[in-house]
């Protein structure tokens, strides 16, 4: 009896396996990924920044994913120098995990310069980073 029941609850672990897969464990891009969405989300309510920011207009061409992250990283360094002291803390942390998730030995030529992207205020700038990172999830 007792070899029934441990045999049926094998079963059904497996069984349930199959059917909800193995739990997998996060990859660091993903775990980039969520803290920059993450820290994102915080600078929502920035509205006082003076400045236009640079838009990457080809930020969703894979091939540019590089030359994208490198543009939004230099404005974050701009957005830095200022923005209000209770939000230093959540861009330095961006920049930081901008960083980590570069690839920094990738170049494409093809790809737009930063300075020959459109300028557009914070709140166009922050969807459009936002947009991008969560297409690289």
């Amino acid at each position: 009896m007792c070899k029934v029941i441990i045999f049926g609850c094998i079963a059904a672990a497996i069984l349930l396996t199959a059917a909800y897969g193995a739990p997998v464990e996060k990859t660091e891009k993903e775990i980039l990924l969520e803290a920059l969405l993450s820290d994102l989300e915080l600078l929502k309510g920035i509205d006082n920044v003076s400045g236009d920011f640079l838009l990457a207009e080809d930020s969703f061409v894979f091939e540019c994913n590089h030359a994208t992250l490198a543009c939004f990283l230099k404005e974050l360094k701009v957005l830095e120098q200022d923005v209000d002291e209770k939000y230093k803390q959540h861009v330095n942390n961006i920049v930081k995990n901008l960083e980590d998730l570069q690839d920094r030995g990738f170049s494409n030529p093809t790809c737009k310069k930063c300075e020959a992207n459109e300028k557009n205020k914070f709140p166009e700038f922050h969807k459009a980073m936002t947009s991008f990172l969560q297409s690289m999830y």
